[in-house]
């Protein structure tokens, strides 16, 4: 089964769109990592006393969402990455583009000013 990015050329306007939601997501995951430090634990921090009671010390609750939250961020971050990857090998290996991108064989995805 072909791809969606396959079945048709890929735009430099496609991309820079994909490009966006990335650093929108890294800008959620960087708050999101925030919100975990300012409750002084990690990733890996057990939510649990010696006595396997929940620590009273941390809002346990908002820990544990903000783990699942982050989670979900880097799932969603990989794919976006791997979409973004396989665009970018699809627009740089299209045939002739009819796009005014490429100039003297250069193509240039810098965003417009």
């Amino acid at each position: 089964m072909p791809s969606a990015v396959s079945t048709k050329g890929v735009t430099r306007s496609e991309i820079l769109g994909l490009m966006n939601e990335k650093e929108k997501l890294e800008q959620q995951l960087l708050a999101l990592m925030e919100v975990l430090t300012s409750h002084r634990v990690g990733m890996d921090d057990p939510l649990v006393d010696e006595q396997d009671f929940p620590r009273n010390d941390i809002d346990v609750y908002q820990i544990r969402l903000t783990r699942n939250q982050i989670i979900r961020t880097r799932n969603d971050l990989k794919a976006i990455m791997d979409r973004i990857e396989k665009s970018l090998i699809e627009y740089f290996t299209q045939g002739s583009s009819n796009e005014p991108d490429s100039m003297n064989g250069h193509c240039s995805l810098k965003p417009e000013h």
